[in-house]
């Protein structure tokens, strides 16, 4: 039975949530790709590239979280959104497994194109992304400017002491005297990137698993 989250907000019970999704995806290859040692096609070495990306992001998130580390934690928010996009795109592609082959020689996942004919950029695929899981857009857009200097990186480091009404600017680079409560947005954030990327993924290669079975 799975335990219930605490009443109080525990960051400690909501970044171990983060941390089984990481788990469960890491069983993904056994049960969609076969045992270790089976010979895989490129497009397939690519989303097991979406596997180890998304758990090493969600280690370092999980890592800066538990060590105060705002600025950075919330920047992985958008790395991670971007394994959700472009495991979403490649099921809007022509041909699959020449998008593998393209992508496994190192060149430019954005030169691929729709069906539709139109390039995969980032701007395209939160947008067609935004139509399946409203809000996304949204979000996509919110964590874009932890990536990029900008009024974020100012206004997080702002703080009010009792007393006053001057605000002070914290320059260190972790955020230690802010409450559990200050990451309940940043985990939150991460935490639906995080699933949603591991249900894009779960369900490219669910497919991929059904249809060799067809054949």
């Amino acid at each position: 039975m799975d335990q219930s989250p605490p009443s109080s907000f525990d960051i400690e019970y909501h970044l171990q949530e983060i941390e089984k999704i990481t788990a469960v995806l890491s069983r993904m290859p056994n049960d969609h790709l076969g045992p270790q040692g089976t010979a895989i096609p490129d497009i397939e070495w690519y989303a097991l590239g979406a596997i180890k990306k998304t758990a090493s992001l969600s280690h370092a998130f999980c890592t800066l979280v538990r060590a105060k580390n705002t600025l950075s934690a919330a920047a992985l928010v958008r790395l991670q959104l971007d394994t959700a996009m472009r495991m979403f795109g490649l099921t809007l592609v022509e041909d699959v497994e020449a998008a593998g082959i393209w992508l496994m020689d190192d060149n430019i996942y954005r030169k691929l194109k729709a069906r539709t004919g139109e390039p995969l950029s980032d701007a395209f695929l939160h947008r067609k992304l935004n139509e399946k899981y409203p809000g996304l857009s949204e979000a996509y857009e919110a964590a874009s400017a932890y990536v990029h200097l900008s009024g974020r990186h100012i206004k997080t480091g702002l703080w009010s002491r009792e007393g006053t009404k001057t605000l002070f600017f914290n320059l260190h680079g972790t955020d230690d005297t802010r409450p559990d409560e200050w990451f309940a947005d940043i985990i939150d954030a991460f935490d639906q990137a995080t699933r949603l990327t591991a249900e894009l993924t779960s369900q490219f290669l669910n497919k991929r698993s059904r249809d060799r079975r067809k054949i």
